[in-house]
């Protein structure tokens, strides 16, 4: 990288950090009162406990990677149909808890807060605003975790550098863009961020929530981008009231992932 390349890096980091300082000042300062939590009960903070430990048991019971023959042998499709039940485990209870007790959920998360078109444009723009912040930290965390490119990805990623086929390639994608948007952020924005910012404030619920979902990707080098990735999830749902604009960003994250992926094997 050269000295043009760098000084474009550091202005538009910058950039992002001011707007984000901004928008955590003008969101956090009155405590975050766009996400609506007081309908949340002790039920739920039994829910998200359990979930909570849930996550913790996931990640102690991690050995580490798989080896590149397990990765190279790996059945894509059966691998979404084993993300799709350990989801269903996660949100079924939540998701049949707040309908029996006659919540709807559109409501509940915000889904019909802010029209479609306005929480997609929205998310595309904050994330853009965001990836300076989160690849500098990510390079700065490979930097001092000495990252080999080809160990220590995310065993996703690495799935998916491994895959030749279309037919092998497709079920990731679905998993990536379309999968794993919709049910984390359901998890963790839409139901542990408001559960904890019911019981001990926004800002905590900030953080915790965070650490959470860095942690369920079981990945080291990954774990500090993916922190900064989920605080700015958060302060967009709080900022919009709208779990729509998280999940669009998350989806384009994960495709711009994919993508440099692809990008980097020609």
């Amino acid at each position: 990288m050269n000295l043009l390349s760098y000084c474009a890096l550091v202005l538009l980091l910058g950039l992002s950090l001011g707007m984000f300082v901004r928008l955590f000042r003008r969101v956090y300062a009155g405590g975050g009162d766009t996400v609506q939590v007081s309908f949340f009960s002790w039920v739920d903070l039994v829910l998200a406990s359990m979930i909570v430990l849930l996550i913790l048991s996931q990640v102690l019971m991690a050995t580490g990677s798989i080896s590149q023959t397990a990765i190279e042998n790996v059945d894509t499709s059966t691998m979404v149909v084993s993300v799709l039940a350990w989801w269903a485990l996660i949100l079924g209870p939540i998701l049949l808890s707040l309908r029996f007790r006659g919540f709807k959920l559109g409501s509940v998360f915000g889904l019909d807060r802010m029209p479609v078109r306005r929480s997609l444009l929205l998310g595309i723009a904050l994330l853009i605003s965001a990836l300076p912040m989160v690849f500098v930290v990510d390079y700065i965390a490979s930097a001092l975790l000495k990252v080999n490119t080809t160990t220590d990805t995310q065993e996703v990623i690495r799935i998916f550098e491994n895959s030749s086929t279309v037919a092998q390639r497709v079920p990731i994608i679905l998993l990536a863009v379309v999968i794993a948007p919709v049910a984390e952020e359901l998890a963790f924005r839409g139901y542990l961020y408001a559960v904890i910012k019911r019981y001990l404030g926004a800002i905590p619920a900030l953080i915790l929530s965070g650490i959470l979902f860095a942690l369920i990707h079981l990945n080291l080098p990954s774990f500090f981008p993916l922190l900064v990735l989920a605080s700015v999830f958060a302060l967009a749902y709080e900022l919009s009231g709208s779990l729509l604009v998280p999940m669009t960003m998350h989806a384009l994250f994960n495709a711009f992932s994919l993508i440099l992926v692809l990008l980097g094997q020609k």
